[in-house]
């Protein structure tokens, strides 16, 4: 199998990516007009992992130097469990160093083990909490990373 192709994303990619969104309780659940903004700001670095034609991830991130906040990152269902939201996390750091950024922070539900374990493997660290954020009652984990320059 050739390697997933990361690259940004593009208008025709939102109904590969709503479709990726309402499919996990987890993601952000952003409309078709957010993801639009998102694709179109400057600040913002919005990525899709494509193999073999098809979408199987996306993840994004805004720059506010010198950090750069983690906004999403969501892979599909079915692509699930194979490392590819390991290598999207990896090619989103690149482009955070890549603009200069030092430090980079994300939130993430206290239910969502399988992020969690992605980003403490990443070297992402707990900062802090807030309890009962999200719609399910689950907290908001903090999370940080300093980039070396």
């Amino acid at each position: 199998m050739p390697e997933p192709l990361i690259r940004p994303c593009r208008p025709e990619d939102l109904p590969e990516i709503l479709a990726m969104e309402t499919a996990w309780p987890t993601a952000p659940g952003w409309s078709r007009a957010q993801f639009e903004r998102e694709i179109s700001s400057e600040r913002s670095c919005l990525l899709v992992l494509e193999e073999e034609g098809l979408l199987r991830a996306y993840a994004g991130f805004w720059s506010i130097p010198p950090e750069a906040q983690v906004t999403t990152l969501v892979v599909a269902p079915e692509a699930a469990g194979r490392g590819l939201g390991r290598l999207l996390l990896g090619r989103l750091l690149e482009s955070c160093r890549g603009r200069g950024l030092a430090r980079v922070s994300l939130e993430v539900s206290s239910s969502n083990e399988r992020a969690l374990r992605l980003y403490r493997r990443a070297g992402f660290r707990i900062v802090g909490r807030r309890p009962k954020f999200y719609n399910d009652g689950s907290d908001a984990i903090l999370m940080d990373l300093s980039l070396p320059p």
